[in-house]
Formats: structure tokens, C-alpha cells, sequence
């Protein structure tokens, strides 16, 4: 269940989708360039008047997709996996307004209001691919909201020092405050004890995002979600390595190697599939 945010990795999700049946995996495929489309026009505006008529040409196409008169490549690309998988419209709008939200919100207050803007950019990522997957009642909803909002305040914690870089900060403004830590610290990069216990903080959400999630999927079907199950067991052991560098997210970006990745991939679907 990829993120659709501006700093989702598809290196992170390309080897959970690669185990999917073609006709899934090209409408994964085809919802991620569509997505990414979207974010670029917002990347790539001169100015945020420019963002802001992208947005809205974006949200056109979304009415244009489903009177079945799409006009950009990306969204015809996506037009026949809407109609063949169900995708309701409200998920690709609930999309474009999470993209839209870096627009209006450089800073986030609270937690909650944080955690709508997972939903958005993540968690709705989640709730189409099951659809795809073949889940259409959406047995597995609380499934796809708890992981989404787990693989993107993991992407979070990693892109602190990215972020901020770029004028964002999705650290929720009163828990820096909570724990000590100011924007003039952040700026300077400072690892101080502050720093490292509101980090482990936010990470121990994280984890709890996680361990929500695998207790939601023990009731399903780990067949159909198998590419989701690799997304989890990257993303936790991509968290593992954020907690073992100490949080060292200033200098340089931390990853999961590939040939990890591959081993993650195979192992878990060997383990679904063999009913472990």
C-alpha cells in the first residue's frame, strides 16, 4: 500500500508489488503514475498560483475520469482499472486534496490534524488497493488505514531534515513543544536529547500504527494482501534502521538495501502463502 505523498519511495513498494498477478499489478502501476502526475504539477509550479490551477485541473480530470471522458495520459491510462476494479471516486479526490494540503499546511498542530493528511496521501493509497486486490467490501478498511498511516509517518521521521529543507514540517507543533525541541533547533540540526525523545516518541506511534495493523490482517485473507504484508515488513525494518542510527536523519538518507528488500519480499510470501 504505497504512499502517494511527494517523499513515498516506489524503490520501497516495487519489490512488494513485483509478486502480483499482472492485471494488479498494472493498476497499482497505473495509480501510482497518476498520483505522481498529480504531484508533480504541484512540484513543478513556478508558484503557488500556478499549484493551485494544477490542483484544480487535477480535480477536473477526476470529474472527467468518471464520465468516462478523460483528457490527460495518465488519467486514460488509469480509466480502465477504475471501471474494471470499482475505485470509487471520492478516493481519487480525497487524493488530490491530501496532495493539495502541502499547499496549505506547512506546519501541522496537532496529531489529528497530522494524521488526516496520512489518510489522505496513504491510508486512501491503502483503501484502492484493496480493491484491487479483490477485497470490494473492504473487509479490510481498518487494515489499510492503520498501515497507511504507519508507512507514512515512517516516511516522515526519515525525511525530518529533507523536509524541513523544503519549508515542511509534519512533526506535530505541540509535541515539539512537549518535548523542548524548537523550529530553530531543527533548523540547525541539532540531535540533542530533546530531539531523541521526541523522535523515539513519534516512532513508538509508529510501531503502534503497525502492530494495529497486523492484528486487523490476522483476521483476513494474507493471500490477497501479500504485497501489502511485504510493504509492512519493509517499512518496520526500514523503521528498525531509523531507531539504530539513533535517528541520524540530518545527514543522509537511510534506507533498506535492495537485496534486503528481495529477501523481505520472498520470505514473507513464501511465509502467506504457506500459512505461516
Amino acid at each position: 500500500m504505497p504512499s502517494a505523498a511527494p517523499n513515498g519511495r516506489p524503490t520501497n513498494f516495487g519489490v512488494a508489488f513485483a509478486v502480483l498477478p499482472r492485471a494488479e499489478r498494472d493498476a497499482i502501476r497505473a495509480l501510482h503514475a497518476w498520483s505522481r502526475s498529480v504531484d508533480d504539477g504541484v512540484d513543478d509550479a513556478v508558484d503557488t498560483a500556478c499549484a493551485r490551477v494544477s490542483i484544480e485541473r487535477w480535480r477536473r480530470e477526476v470529474d472527467l475520469l468518471y464520465d468516462g471522458r478523460p483528457e490527460e495520459p495518465a488519467t486514460q491510462a488509469l480509466s480502465p482499472h477504475v471501471e474494471r476494479f470499482g475505485i470509487p471516486r471520492i478516493y481519487l479526490e480525497e487524493l488530490v486534496t491530501g496532495i493539495e494540503m502541502d499547499l496549505i499546511h506547512a506546519r501541522y498542530g496537532t496529531f489529528r490534524e497530522l494524521s488526516r493528511y496520512c489518510y489522505r496521501v496513504a491510508s486512501v493509497v491503502g483503501l484502492i488497493c484493496l480493491r484491487i486486490f479483490g477485497d470490494y467490501e473492504e473487509r479490510g478498511r481498518g487494515y489499510a488505514v492503520d498501515l497507511g498511516v504507519a508507512l507514512q509517518l515512517t516516511n516522515i521521521l526519515r525525511d525530518v531534515g529533507v523536509d524541513h529543507a523544503r519549508g515542511r514540517i509534519y512533526l506535530p507543533e505541540d509535541e515539539l513543544r512537549q518535548f523542548g525541541y524548537g523550529e530553530d533547533a531543527l533548523a540547525r540540526s541539532e540531535r540533542s536529547k530533546a530531539f531523541l525523545d521526541l523522535m523515539q516518541f513519534q516512532a513508538s506511534r509508529v510501531r503502534a500504527f503497525f502492530a494495529s495493523a497486523e492484528r486487523e490482517v490476522a483476521r483476513l485473507d494474507r493471500r490477497r494482501l501479500v504485497a501489502a504484508e511485504i510493504m509492512a515488513r519493509v517499512y518496520r525494518r526500514l523503521l528498525d534502521r531509523i531507531e539504530a542510527s539513533k535517528f541520524d536523519v540530518f545527514r543522509s538518507e537511510i534506507r533498506v538495501p535492495k537485496l534486503e528488500r528481495a529477501w523481505i519480499a520472498a520470505s514473507t510470501a513464501l511465509g502467506v502463502f504457506a500459512g505461516r
